[in-house]
């Protein structure tokens, strides 16, 4: 576990995004199949054409995976939150209440 938090923590550190990562190697692999591309015929054009309009779709894709998981967890942790106030208002009223009757009583 701690060495899992450990690697967590270098990943954080080093500041390389992997969503970051992955969107820059789409983009210079789109600039180098254009740059092949103005060398190709006109058929092979319309390949690389299709093929970097697959790609550029599942990126998208992808990147909207990732922010509906985001907001995914982002609902997860917010409700954890609000369940952790709502036990801690409880235990504070409990001993309100207990303090109340504990110096009712001693009076």
């Amino acid at each position: 576990m701690a060495d899992n938090t450990h690697k967590q923590q270098d990943d954080a550190q080093s500041g390389i995004n992997p969503v970051a990562a992955a969107v820059t190697g789409a983009v210079v692999g789109a600039g180098i199949a254009i740059a092949g591309a103005v060398a190709l015929k006109e058929e092979n054009r319309e390949k690389v054409k299709e093929a970097l309009a697959g790609a550029k779709d599942k990126a998208e894709d992808y990147l909207e995976d990732l922010h509906q998981q985001a907001q995914a967890k982002k609902d997860e942790v917010e409700e954890k939150i609000a369940e952790g106030t709502a036990r801690i208002e409880k235990a504070a009223t409990a001993a309100k209440d207990a303090l109340n009757a504990s110096l009712k009583h001693k009076a």
